[in-house]
């Protein structure tokens, strides 16, 4: 690859990426707000009716989707007849999962043990009507390198979303408010952005049986299924074993650390598949870039959830108010897994794009299996929430392990090329906990302590910036021609 190629890859990344990250923290701040403002009208016991409604349909989601936002993503040239294919696939998914949402909402009160989950997943159900093919439509925007429309069309559909949820949930409709509100962000990005793709020119190419995709496009799918039964097997055991109160209080806590590991996990992943594609299909290896992206995903990682961790107790007071303890009490410990979590998910980027599915398979069973076994006997043991939380992220990092190691037998990456990295960027995550965990001790009150422990973390900050140079991520952006 020469240079010239390799710098304008790297460039292309990362403007999608910047896009990504500014439309995040603005979806992040609106979520904020949103999430501040239910906090304080959704009783703990309705918000674990909700989030046990929306963990339920979590599988039928990815049968929607059927994993075509993947298949596009990766798609080494992108046709019309690819879109069409994948528009019907889309509508037809969306309209069975919807009629199977309303056939299982009686079971899924069952399973949960909770009556009030049937109405609410009923109602979820719509959401698969526009999901599917609004899923369609971004990714091929993004395939197609339209990264500033598709996040400005995101972050102003789920502005919206919300904003219809806050006025129903004001109104009364509590908890339905917030299924609504889930229901309309996809419905507008669907209106909005399949517009944008019809104005746009798409080569034409074979005829694509919609078979032939659903036989890629639907392992993408099941994959996703498999990481996201994962990640619902701990609130369904603090639900069943512990409580609705005790699920809501979790549910909160993890909804605070998820929600900035699946954007910044997504805004990665949506900046470099689309390069990786056509490095990948022009025949050239990912061993070239796959340690500069995971040594720059791990400094996402581990710094943002370190500031996490320190002031992450004091925020979530903060942000929702008295009768939230618990959930606080969970901030630094969810905070501190995560990053294995966001390590672990951008790396089966890696394997789709090399289409390893079977060692994706593998890798995905692995953190199943490993989560189904610690959470539960965490629970059945009596344990609190907090070791729940810790056996999902010892899970993740398990299968990031196993990555990592698989891939430098492959010869695809090298184990030495990210030991230092992970070391150092580990090393600034930690610096930044403890300094901002100390210094929020000293604040009075919860606005306070997150002020505290924000300055308190800044000599650290001074310091990265001094010895900038000596940080792998600012080594590997001078390589790739983005930092002098």
């Amino acid at each position: 690859m020469s240079t010239d190629t390799a710098v304008s890859e790297a460039r292309t990344a990362l403007v999608a990426l910047v896009w990504n990250y500014g439309s995040a923290i603005v979806a992040t701040v609106i979520q904020l707000c949103y999430t501040a403002y239910t906090a304080r009208v959704v009783l703990p016991q309705s918000f674990g009716a909700f989030a046990a409604a929306a963990a339920a349909l979590t599988v039928l989601g990815y049968v929607a989707g059927a994993g075509l936002a993947t298949y596009l993503m990766r798609a080494e040239q992108l046709t019309r007849q690819t879109v069409r294919t994948a528009y019907r696939v889309s509508l037809l998914s969306g309209l069975l999962c919807c009629a199977v949402s309303q056939a299982v909402a009686p079971l899924a009160a069952t399973v949960w043990g909770l009556p009030e989950v049937r109405p609410i997943v009923q109602l979820y159900g719509l959401y698969f009507l526009a999901q599917p093919a609004s899923l369609v439509a971004v990714a091929a925007l993004r395939r197609m390198d339209r990264a500033r429309f598709c996040s400005v069309t995101e972050t102003g559909a789920q502005f919206v979303g919300m904003a219809v949820g806050a006025v129903l949930l004001e109104l009364g409709w509590s908890p339905y408010g917030l299924v609504i509100s889930q229901v309309v962000t996809p419905t507008v990005t669907l209106m909005v952005a399949a517009v944008r793709l019809a104005r746009l020119p798409l080569v034409d190419g074979p005829l694509v049986p919609a078979r032939d995709m659903l036989r890629i496009s639907g392992a993408f799918a099941g994959y996703g299924m498999i990481q996201m039964t994962a990640a619902d097997v701990s609130l369904w055991a603090v639900t069943r074993f512990l409580g609705p109160a005790a699920a809501g209080q979790f549910s909160r806590a993890t909804l605070a650390v998820s929600l900035p590991v699946s954007v910044l996990c997504q805004s990665l992943r949506k900046a470099v598949m689309p390069s990786l594609a056509r490095i990948n299909g022009e025949g050239r290896s990912l061993a070239t870039v796959l340690p500069d992206v995971l040594s720059a995903a791990s400094a996402v990682a581990f710094i943002a959830f370190g500031i996490l961790a320190g002031v992450g107790p004091a925020a979530l007071e903060l942000l929702l108010g008295p009768g939230w303890g618990p959930a606080g009490a969970l901030m630094p410990v969810l905070a501190l897994g995560a990053p294995f979590v966001l390590l672990c998910q951008v790396s089966y980027a890696a394997d789709e794009i090399r289409k390893a599915m079977g060692s994706l398979l593998r890798t995905q069973l692995l953190v199943l299996v490993a989560t189904v076994v610690l959470v539960v006997s965490s629970v059945t043991a009596g344990q609190s929430m907090a070791f729940v939380a810790v056996a999902a992220s010892v899970a993740a990092g398990l299968g990031h392990v196993e990555q990592l190691v698989r891939w430098h037998r492959a010869g695809v990456c090298s184990l030495s090329a990210l030991v230092r990295p992970y070391l150092v960027h580990a090393g600034v995550g930690a610096a930044l906990c403890v300094s901002g965990y100390l210094a929020a001790d000293y604040g009075r009150g919860p606005l306070s302590q997150v002020v505290h422990g924000l300055l308190g973390m800044l000599p650290v900050g001074l310091v990265c910036v001094v010895l900038r140079r000596r940080l792998p991520l600012y080594s590997a952006a001078v390589s790739r021609g983005l930092a002098a």
